[in-house]
């Protein structure tokens, strides 16, 4: 036996069901289904109160249900987007539109995302993709490709021959990368621009300017611009060891390993001598260092593959171990 509720049935429910459970839709808001639900309720006991009898009416009905329905599932699955990005890795206190976030948290368009002192978050935009940011940072998920730096300092890292636009938009000018990594901040009214690997452009109003590797742009809010020459141990990068970029060595070489090493620091990675490549191409890793500084996992695999790491200047020699 069928039950009715008015003209309303249970077997006219279960289409309805059905029907939602068809369309695209993100992740369910429980009040807005309920409200999806209740207008097409509503405009099927209208049709049902109009003259006319049999079925034109009731595929009336259902035309009309139908589209009040598609009208409350687009509202429902309006701001449930695909995310921008997601947050990798996170230390303090970190929060988007005031609601604190936890490693794995989704980022959707228009979010805003602040760091407290002493804080600090990856967010992965995609594989090749990541922005991380520093303590005391504000910035907006304008949206896949836009990053809108309200105040502190953020590092992009992209990965070579990339392909596609991001910008971060500042209040005195936007940073396009040009297949790079680097840094950007805005304290006190000025930008600057540290720019640890490729290239980089700054648009300023009718204007443009460029660094790279190496160096340092700043711009006053006059519009005054000092360059500065950085190295691969400048203060300006101390603050991303906090916030390595997640790696796995369970299973991987020691060469791997390295390459990891050189994109984290900005260092390059040579051998003593071939004997000592050969030797890493054949070392399989084993354990976890993911979390640690980059000097720290760098330490800890050196010691563990039985090499000495000589750090000089912005290299990295990799040699036999001292007996």
């Amino acid at each position: 036996m069928t039950e009715r509720t008015g003209d309303w049935t249970t077997a006219d429910e279960a289409r309805l069901a059905r029907l939602m459970r068809s369309l695209p839709r993100g992740t369910p808001d429980p009040a807005a289904r309920a409200r999806a639900f209740e207008a097409a309720q509503a405009e099927w006991r209208r049709s049902r109160a109009r003259p006319l009898r049999g079925a034109p009416v009731r595929l009336a009905g259902w035309a009309a249900a139908v589209a009040v329905l598609a009208i409350g599932v687009a509202l429902w699955v309006q701001p449930y987007a695909a995310p921008v990005a997601h947050l990798d890795r996170v230390y303090g206190s970190v929060s988007a539109d005031a609601d604190p976030l936890e490693v794995g948290a989704r980022l959707r368009r228009g979010a805003a995302v602040e760091t407290a002192q002493e804080s600090g978050a990856l967010l992965r935009y995609s594989p090749d993709l990541t922005v991380r940011l520093d303590a005391g940072t504000r910035v907006a998920m304008v949206d896949r490709a836009t990053l809108r730096l309200d105040a502190g300092r953020v590092y992009i890292a992209v990965a070579p021959g990339t392909a596609g636009a991001f910008v971060v938009r500042t209040a005195l000018g936007d940073v396009r990368h040009v297949g790079t990594r680097y840094a950007v901040s805005a304290r006190d009214g000025e930008l600057e621009v540290a720019v640890r690997e490729g290239e980089v452009r700054i648009d300023l109003g009718a204007r443009a300017e460029r660094a790279t590797a190496g160096e340092a742009l700043r711009i006053d809010p006059e519009g005054a611009i000092l360059r500065a020459v950085l190295s691969a141990d400048d203060a300006r990068w101390a603050w991303i060891d906090s916030l390595p970029s997640p790696v796995a060595i369970e299973g991987r070489t020691l060469v791997e390993f390295l390459q990891w090493y050189a994109v984290e620091t900005g260092r390059r990675v040579d051998y003593a001598d071939d004997a000592t490549r050969a030797r890493a191409q054949a070392t399989i890793l084993h354990g976890s260092v993911d979390g640690l500084a980059p000097a720290q996992a760098l330490a800890i695999v050196a010691s563990s593959a039985d090499v000495e790491a000589i750090l000089r200047d912005d290299q990295l020699v990799i040699g036999p171990a001292r007996r």
